[in-house]
């Protein structure tokens, strides 16, 4: 088993789940302050656990900061298909539930790489990977590591290609800018 420490070193993200996106968003804004949701209703394909199978949420992504050091407040509210990893996170009561942090894999494809293969040198589950085959070329790319035995939480790992710097579901990912 690898340790998780070298792979935390760059977090981008915080993400919870919820079963009703308007009032999320709502609190989020009036509660929270965090205002500028972009909201997007997602379906793709995704290897999960090991199967690959479609993926349906709605998910709204507020990015937060500046150029160079962008985090994204993220809501997701599971939709249908390979939904199970977000399954026994939002209470009946909880308007916004933890689910996971997410980690930028800065660099390039190989990077990317690198990164899928300590993950699945980890023992930890792959729980969602996004494109379910993916190759150079690929511009984004995106994958949910079972982390909930160790540390109570799902992580992602995100990787995008630069050209992408500035969009609401790709944040830059890279060194700061100058």
């Amino acid at each position: 088993m690898t340790h998780l420490g070298p792979r935390y070193g760059a977090l981008v993200q915080m993400s919870y789940v919820t079963r009703d996106m308007d009032a999320a968003i709502a609190h989020a804004e009036t509660q929270l302050g965090i205002t500028g949701f972009v909201r997007s209703r997602p379906e793709v394909e995704v290897l999960s656990y090991g199967v690959p199978r479609r993926l349906a949420v709605e998910a709204a992504i507020a990015n937060l900061g500046t150029p160079g050091a962008v985090r994204q407040f993220e809501i997701i509210a599971p939709v249908a298909g390979a939904i199970e990893v977000y399954e026994g996170t939002a209470s009946r009561d909880a308007l916004l539930a933890f689910h996971h942090v997410g980690i930028a894999v800065p660099g390039p494809y190989a990077a990317w790489e690198a990164l899928l293969a300590d993950v699945r040198a980890s023992g930890d589950p792959l729980a969602l990977l996004f494109p379910a085959a993916p190759s150079p070329g690929t511009k984004l790319c995106f994958c949910y590591v079972d982390t909930r035995a160790r540390l109570g939480h799902v992580t992602e790992y995100l990787w995008a290609d630069p050209s992408l710097a500035g969009i609401a579901a790709a944040p830059w990912l890279g060194p700061p800018r100058s």
